[in-house]
């Protein structure tokens, strides 16, 4: 009885994960729409995003998730995504209605559905893994009661909305598990699949090797005459085709906290300082005004740490402290710190603080941002009407230009990566002012300065480059043929150190190491890594190796033998996580083939 009374006490709770459960099991699905196509070209409808199979996203559906991902983001980091993160995160949100979509047409043609007999099986011996994870429903080593469970389940009082609510969200689940398991029906794992992978992972072996560097071979032993050049220019031209650039002249409107922005938060702090002395709670104050959002709803507590966990400055004051006292404000790169040592201890020889802090980050005023925006967005406004050059010098400016750059992923010079300014400045005129771009630095205005048509490099542009190629490729040519001489000694009869003292190669040692590892001195070169696990005699030496850097030679020192007992006792885990990989690159190729032979309408480059 105490535990279902500990339960019914925590039915509320239980009800709203629930419903947490199934909005998130909805989020993207529910959002997305079936209506009919409204032809986007004649305007009537701009608010589509996108169109997949006949199956609309609009802007509004679409803007929510993203939002929802960049809040959870912040929450996840505790701080603002980069514009690099702003676009991921918003591809990632456009793939999930893309699969969502997919999925949920394979689901509908294959007439997959979740029996109401199903969904009682699963209620009753199966529940949501977001179930098995809440603590209502966890023993005391954290680990799903099924006896929990099954009080819950029968439990006349408990509310029936919980159940309907876990009802509809296994209606929605079952059908997709049916689909995975379907197209993954036919995956198996062979004896000699699990084998390899062990010994992928177990398997070492240890080298004795000589380098045959390409770099070393002398100038005089290669030949590249001019005709040589431009044979090569003329043949292989699209080598050198160049796309499309541009250049943009920009200015910076700065929004770095400012001399008065820093002394008032400089004030700030000693004033809150001094309310702590006066007896105002700690705690409550740093949930107030505290920077830090890991520790600010916490009431700035961090908790224990030793010395090296903390940057220098905010450490040194944090163990100067005594229990109880209240030091700072303390600067570090991160800004000021008001600490409260809360106690000290020594733990396996090592002293700890437990301490609290409030955090000011010298960040600017809205005063000042206020006033770089309305500065930055006149600038742009006037610059439509008046030389850039002109405008810069009436602010104390000057401009600065970029080189030419191609559209590529969307990183703009002096501004960093940003899609939506590179794909103005790749689709305007030379003259035009973009919109106020914001950026860590500060706000750009930026002007389409330049534009470089789409050309073929010219031969003296290039006859360098091209002598370069050339003269590796030679270089590697005539170090193979070195190799490939030693080797044919080796196979006469030879030994490997004898030719390899008459040659005045040096023989190098590795240590151990696997078919997934590093070799120290070479790196993680795959063929060379191949070339040493061929080899099974010790003493064998592999035919000239011709890698990344240069020619190898390898001759086996040593090499692991096969392990049955460790194989045996590790075999079951290796074949759950072949069988979980095969199954998840299953899933991947179906929908990488789905999405290729789908009618997919991508809008996104109108809103962002």
């Amino acid at each position: 009885m105490a535990v279902l009374s500990q339960m019914r006490d925590r039915s509320a709770v239980i009800l709203v994960v629930l419903l947490v459960l199934f909005v998130l099991s909805m989020a993207i699905g529910g959002l997305v729409g079936g209506a009919d196509i409204i032809d986007i070209i004649t305007g009537k409808n701009p608010n589509i995003l996108g169109v997949i199979n006949g199956t609309e996203i609009t802007y509004t559906q679409f803007n929510q998730a993203y939002i929802n991902e960049l809040n959870a983001y912040r929450q996840r980091t505790g701080t603002e995504p980069a514009e690099s993160q702003i676009g991921f995160v918003r591809n990632q949100v456009w793939e999930v209605f893309v699969q969502d979509i997919l999925v949920k047409k394979a689901i509908q043609e294959k007439g997959l559905a979740a029996t109401d007999h199903e969904i009682l099986w699963r209620i009753r011996n199966n529940p949501p893994e977001d179930i098995k994870r809440n603590p209502s429903f966890q023993n005391d080593q954290r680990q799903f009661d099924m006896a929990m469970w099954q009080s819950a389940l029968n439990d006349p009082n408990y509310p029936d909305q919980v159940w309907l609510q876990v009802e509809a969200h296994l209606r929605q689940r079952l059908p997709y598990e049916k689909l995975q398991q379907q197209l993954q029906a036919g995956v198996r794992i062979t004896e000699d699949e699990i084998k390899r992978e062990y010994l992928k992972q177990n398997q070492t072996v240890k080298v004795n090797y000589v380098f045959i560097d390409p770099q070393k071979i002398a100038d005089k032993d290669i030949k590249i005459n001019d005709d040589t050049l431009r044979d090569y220019y003329k043949n292989n031209k699209d080598e050198f085709k160049e796309e499309e650039k541009r250049q943009i002249q920009y200015v910076v409107f700065q929004t770095k906290a400012t001399t008065k922005d820093s002394s008032e938060i400089r004030a700030l702090a000693d004033d809150i300082l001094q309310r702590i002395k006066d007896g105002d709670d700690f705690g409550e104050l740093a949930e107030i005004y505290s920077e830090d959002p890991v520790s600010k709803d916490k009431g700035g507590a961090l908790g224990f740490f030793a010395k090296g966990d903390m940057v220098k400055a905010f450490e040194d004051a944090a163990f100067s402290g005594k229990p109880g006292e209240t030091v700072g404000p303390i600067q570090t790169q991160h800004g000021l710190h008001i600490i409260k040592v809360e106690e000290k201890k020594t733990e396996n020889g090592e002293e700890k603080v437990n301490a609290r802090h409030i955090l000011f980050k010298f960040t600017a005023s809205r005063e000042t941002l206020d006033k770089a925006r309305d500065d930055a967005e006149y600038f742009a406004e006037q610059a439509s009407e008046v030389p850039f050059k002109e405008l810069s010098k009436n602010i104390g400016q000057t401009p600065q230009g970029s080189t030419f750059f191609i559209k590529g992923n969307g990183f703009v010079p002096g501004i960093g990566l940003n899609k939506r300014a590179s794909g103005f400045i790749f689709s305007g005129k030379i003259g035009e002012t973009g919109d106020v771009v914001e950026s860590p630095q500060g706000l750009f205005v930026f002007k389409i300065s330049g534009i470089q048509d789409e050309r073929t490099k010219l031969f003296d542009e290039v006859s360098a480059i091209i002598k370069n190629k050339l003269k590796r490729e030679k270089q590697n040519a005539l170090a193979a043929m070195k190799a490939q001489k030693i080797y044919e000694k080796i196979n006469s009869g030879t030994s490997f150190e004898t030719i390899v003292a008459e040659d005045s190669l040096e023989i190098k040692e590795s240590t151990d190491f696997s078919r997934t590892g590093y070799v120290a001195g070479v790196g993680r070169e795959p063929k060379f890594i191949g070339a040493a696990f061929s080899l099974d005699v010790s003493g064998d030496v592999s035919k000239p190796v011709l890698a990344t850097r240069g020619c190898y030679l390898i001759q086996l020192a040593q090499k692991k033998a096969f392990d049955e007992a460790d194989f045996n006792k590790q075999k079951k885990q290796i074949a759950s996580r072949l069988l979980q990989r095969k199954q998840s690159q299953v899933f991947a190729n179906w929908y990488t083939e789905a999405k290729a032979n789908a009618d997919i309408k991508d809008f996104r480059s109108r809103f962002f």
